[in-house]
């Protein structure tokens, strides 16, 4: 099975292509300098998804981790939520699923507004984009179990919703997912169907099925901890298989264009979004509306 391909964007410029791309297309994105390179670009063309190390620090996935954890112990200790306008997926040992993020921990809020992040995100959907989805996950292996081979796998975005421009595929919908632990092969790292983001009209069940018999369909993510995923959410994708027994947690910012509306429960606290400058608001509640910026990205020019 194909270990998935990462990249270094920890790199100066000499070291690699950094497109200047329009500056500050989304207000919490103003480091324009950075995006994929025409590399990179083109990987997430062909497969649905690329994989970046190093876009976190040592600390920023430390404070991460540590941070997780508490809200798993707190929880475990007086079984309620602990703020308004959040909710869990799951509570199990095996599972524990925080949603709607930014306005719990500063260190979520950071991560979802990461410039690096959202210049990803930017790139992959063609222009400015807001926080749909985030979640912080942790999920854990009973060893005394046997290994479950389900991949359980899914997708949230049909393809027929997608778009080009100047050639570049793009999807209204896109994941960045931040592994804060060490992925070897046998420790469960996301796992997608390459080049299923692309397969209009063509079942999920086939595409499975097809994986079946060409297992070298399934990429598996094996990275270093603070490495991050991007991926059309029209690709279809999964936990990996748990072999090892190691405990993986991570972080995911779902984005959309800038004109979508906040789903039912992952609204913006008030609270928080009156803390907000009107010029950051938009990136959570879609106050946009009609007034999407547009990205139009050459890979043949370089400052475009």
């Amino acid at each position: 099975m194909p270990e998935i391909p990462t990249k270094d964007v920890g790199r100066s410029p000499e070291g690699g292509h950094l497109p200047n791309l329009t500056p500050a297309i989304s207000p919490t994105s103003a480091n324009k300098t950075f995006s994929l390179t025409p590399a990179e670009r083109i990987h997430l063309d062909i497969y649905g998804y690329v994989v970046l190390e190093k876009v976190l620090a040592k600390a920023e996935v430390d404070l991460l981790v540590e941070t997780i954890l508490q809200f798993e112990q707190d929880y475990q200790r007086d079984k309620v939520p602990p703020k308004s306008h959040m909710f869990f997926t799951s509570t199990t040992w095996d599972f524990f699923r925080i949603d709607n993020l930014p306005h719990l921990a500063s260190c979520f809020r950071e991560y979802v507004t990461n410039p690096k992040i959202v210049g990803l995100a930017e790139d992959a959907v063609g222009g400015s984009v807001r926080l749909e989805q985030s979640d912080a996950h942790i999920r854990r292996r009973d060893l005394n179990q046997p290994v479950s081979e389900n991949y359980g796998w899914h997708r949230g975005f049909d393809p027929a919703f997608s778009y080009r421009s100047k050639g570049l595929f793009h999807c209204p919908f896109v994941k960045c997912l931040t592994n804060l632990t060490d992925l070897g092969p046998d420790d469960g790292g996301t796992t997608v169907i390459a080049g299923s983001h692309k397969m209009v009209d063509i079942s999920e069940s086939l595409l499975i099925d097809a994986v079946r018999e060409r297992p070298e369909l399934r990429h598996q993510v094996v990275a270093p901890a603070g490495s991050t995923l991007l991926f059309f959410e029209s690709t279809i994708h999964a936990g990996g298989i748990n072999r090892s027994g190691k405990d993986r947690l991570l972080i995911l910012g779902g984005y959309t264009p800038d004109f979508f509306q906040p789903w039912f429960d992952y609204e913006p606290n008030p609270e928080f979004l009156g803390t907000l400058s009107a010029e950051e608001k938009p990136f959570y509640n879609g106050s946009r509306k009609y007034h999407w910026r547009k990205m139009n990205r050459d890979l043949t020019d370089p400052k475009v």
